[in-house]
């Protein structure tokens, strides 16, 4: 199955990145995994971001795929049941699965509706950056469930 991460934003703090680093390294050995970033788009003084062309590229390099927009409204799961949607989405035969990161505004309503799911990490509010890094190692964690691995311990 191939696993694809989209983020909005370039990373700013080093131990981010030296996290996704290490978590997609991890994803390499279960799945098919891509991480991308998503340029955010310019901002003219006082005027919003672009976000209907941040979500474009995301739809676009996504339109074969089972989509999962991160939402605050979003189903909120433990580790095991992620890991048994997971298994069950490869059992029906899903070949790709996107998993889509906002920016500090989140997306538009528009965007949301054309996700299969909506996935909440907590119900705690959180920076985008640390939001991605949480969502890498909980699709690590899901695949090490799955395989009976030690590491959910």
């Amino acid at each position: 199955m191939e696993v694809r991460v989209f983020w909005i934003g370039k990373t700013r703090l080093p131990g981010i990145q030296e996290l996704t680093e290490e978590y997609t390294r991890r994803l390499s050995r279960y799945c098919q995994f891509i991480g991308e970033e998503i340029r955010p788009a310019k901002r003219k003084s006082g005027a919003p971001a672009g976000a209907d062309k941040e979500e474009s590229a995301m739809l676009a390099r996504s339109s074969d795929s089972y989509l999962v927009v991160l939402d605050a409204c979003g189903a909120q799961w433990n580790s095991e049941q992620f890991a048994d949607w997971l298994k069950n989405r490869e059992e029906r035969g899903t070949r790709s699965i996107t998993f889509c990161v906002g920016g500090s505004d989140g997306f538009s309503p528009e965007f949301r509706k054309q996700a299969r799911l909506l996935l909440s990490l907590s119900p705690f509010t959180m920076p985008h950056e640390l939001a991605r890094v949480v969502l890498l190692e909980q699709i690590y964690r899901a695949w090490t469930i799955l395989a009976h691995h030690p590491y959910p311990r």
